[in-house]
């Protein structure tokens, strides 16, 4: 059975936030609603600011934490990444925004239970929650939008 560490799921948070903040960036272009606008680019900058607290993760630290693993089929469901196409539709960000904002949510809240470290399970419970939000104000825009406008 293979097994993900601490320091993996850092790797790929550091390219999932990364994604995000490209997806945000474009949302940010492709919304015709100020509002919607203004959202896009604080959810950008979010992602942004996380990349950099995972980049900066020190590789020592997630190193002692190899212990703490889990089998991989239990974590891989939130490894699933969609690539970031420039071509991809306001309709299509928004449902694939909300897919990465749930497994972010949930392999955060996975990785804090990985790790011994309570600076790392803070940080990684407080992105956990920063997903949970970003989550609930794209649904808001996806009904408004979408179901309004088919």
């Amino acid at each position: 059975m293979e097994f993900v560490t601490l320091e993996d799921v850092i790797k790929f948070a550091v390219e999932r936030e990364d994604t995000a903040y490209k997806l945000y960036k474009r949302a940010a272009e492709l919304s015709t609603s100020i509002a919607s606008k203004k959202m896009f680019e604080e959810l950008a900058a979010e992602e942004a600011t996380h990349k950099d607290v995972f980049v900066k993760i020190d590789a020592d630290k997630a190193e002692n934490h190899r212990l703490c693993t889990l089998p991989e089929s239990s974590i891989a469901k939130y490894l699933a990444d969609v690539p970031f196409r420039e071509d991809l539709t306001y309709s299509e960000i928004l449902a694939y925004a909300l897919k990465t904002e749930e497994n972010a949510y949930q392999l955060y809240k996975a990785a804090a239970g990985m790790t011994d470290d309570p600076k790392l399970q803070k940080v990684l419970m407080t992105f956990a929650d920063v997903e949970l939000g970003h989550r609930r104000r794209i649904e808001a825009i996806y009904e408004e939008r979408v179901l309004t406008e088919g």
